[in-house]
């Protein structure tokens, strides 16, 4: 998966984890849920995503591509 199909899921499971503390909250008639649920579930959910958008494999230094390709100078 390329990276700006990891941003757009991490976002909608961000979206998606508000929308459930926003439910939660209306749900279960919780005094000021209106703002703090959403905001704390949401918050989890950018906290334990932030794996799904770092850059694996990072070996540092000047690396080259071509066509898509790493190039390898050995």
């Amino acid at each position: 998966m390329d990276r700006e199909r990891r941003a757009w899921l991490r976002l909608l499971i961000v979206a998606a984890a508000a929308a459930l503390g926003q439910t939660i909250g209306v749900w279960q008639r919780l005094p000021s849920s209106d703002l703090l649920l959403p905001l704390l579930f949401g918050g989890a959910a950018f906290y334990l995503t932030l794996g799904l958008t770092t850059v694996r494999y990072r070996r540092g230094g000047n690396v080259r591509y071509w066509r898509g390709r790493r190039i390898d100078d050995d």
